[in-house]
């Protein structure tokens, strides 16, 4: 049977992650509303009373969370969005490391002498200076980026990589 989350119980999900993954503040997420469709968490600065009931409309505002086997995981826009508030699991990577990662290959936290001794495996925000860029995978060693296909070409295009480019992430 497949999943479905109410608005209540969307928002409760919402409020139970983000701040305990990313360190944004309730009270910013809780300005927002929440709703189910296609396997994820959308949210929405529109009340939900006043969001048509009908069939055409399917989906409004931004994707923020997707479920995964292992729980939930954060879009790229929504941690753009909300960039000025993540605290936690965010990295400044150098334009370097981020070739790196566009080319395929994971990061060695521990080679790279990174400042992750107080993260735990999960997603992470990823940056260049301070500005977020993109979702990534920490597995309590390695990093990899969790972008889709396109946002990483893009990416990798602005670098001026000409590498085959490996997605693996679908958050846009």
């Amino acid at each position: 049977m497949a999943m479905r989350l109410t608005p209540e119980q969307c928002k409760r999900e919402v409020l139970r992650y983000l701040p305990q993954r990313f360190g944004i503040p309730v009270e910013v997420l809780d300005a927002y509303h929440y709703l189910w469709s296609g396997g994820a968490i959308w949210l929405t600065s529109v009340p939900l009373e006043l969001i048509p009931q009908h069939r055409a409309v399917q989906r409004v505002g931004i994707r923020a969370l997707r479920k995964v086997p292992n729980g939930w995981k954060p879009t790229t826009p929504l941690l753009q969005l909300f960039d000025r508030y993540i605290t936690r699991h965010r990295i400044a990577l150098t334009e370097g490391q981020w070739r790196q990662l566009l080319s395929g290959q994971a990061i060695d936290c521990l080679r790279e002498n990174l400042p992750v001794s107080d993260w735990t495996p999960g997603y992470v925000a990823l940056a260049l200076g301070e500005v977020v860029v993109g979702c990534g995978y920490f597995n309590g060693r390695f990093l990899a980026h969790q972008l889709s296909k396109v946002r990483a070409a893009e990416l990798a295009e602005a670098f001026g990589l000409t590498v085959a480019i490996s997605g693996e992430g679908d958050d846009e």
